[in-house]
């Protein structure tokens, strides 16, 4: 697992990308299923951290997405049995992509995303946006388990009730979840202006990044 966390980002990114790309092209469920079956089967055997919070959440992404195209196909007038393979299609199709950049996600710190952008001479806006979209999420969903937590403590039952009422206790942590994010944007945006932080400015790298990304840079004649 940790050499994996040091394979290049952009490696990463450009993998997940091919996956998310065969999962689009596939022409029904029996080529989707067994490709989301094969990609979580991966991520299972490589170790990927918080897999199993990831699994709970594709379950419920599983369950919604199938109930909504079924409904959405029978009123425009299919057949159920017409539907269910669309549906199960488009199911294993997010279930694939959003797998792919998770493993992306959890095997990459700020930090080697960070010498990746710069040892590519990304501009600096871009480097930004690739940080903090990769490196906020797990901290939104971390927000997330934390507010859970609360409503346990305060007595309310999330887990052993029914599937919708966990769908509404779920979207019920979307306001203060909320409220987190754009405090994180607040407290970012001070410490860029802290730091200086300008998008006219070239910078460097700290580390030495190929196709793997090492802690730091190697001392002469090592």
């Amino acid at each position: 697992m940790t050499r994996i966390s040091e394979i290049n980002f952009f490696l990463k990114l450009a993998l997940a990308t091919l996956v998310m790309v065969f999962a689009w092209i596939a022409p029904d469920w029996r080529y989707g299923v067994p490709l989301a079956v094969a990609v979580l089967g991966v991520m299972a055997l490589i170790r990927v951290p918080n897999l199993a919070g990831y699994l709970k959440g594709a379950g419920l992404l599983v369950c919604l997405v199938v109930a909504s195209w079924l409904v959405n196909l029978v009123l425009q007038g299919h057949s159920f049995f017409a539907a269910v393979p669309v549906a199960v299609a488009m199911a294993a199709r997010l279930v694939t992509t959003t797998a792919a950049f998770f493993f992306v996600m959890e095997t990459s710190s700020p930090g080697s995303i960070l010498a990746a952008a710069s040892a590519a001479r990304l501009p600096p806006v871009a480097t930004l946006v690739l940080a903090l979209t990769f490196g906020i999420i797990p901290m939104l969903r971390d927000d997330f388990e934390r507010i859970a937590d609360a409503q346990r403590a305060r007595g309310m039952e999330v887990d052993d009730v029914g599937f919708v009422t966990k769908l509404r206790f779920a979207l019920a942590r979307g306001v203060p979840l909320l409220v987190q994010a754009v405090r994180m944007a607040h407290a970012i945006s001070i410490a860029l202006a802290i730091y200086g932080f300008d998008t006219g400015r070239k910078r460097t790298t700290w580390r030495e990044v190929g196709l793997m990304v090492e802690p730091r840079m190697r001392r002469p004649g090592s």
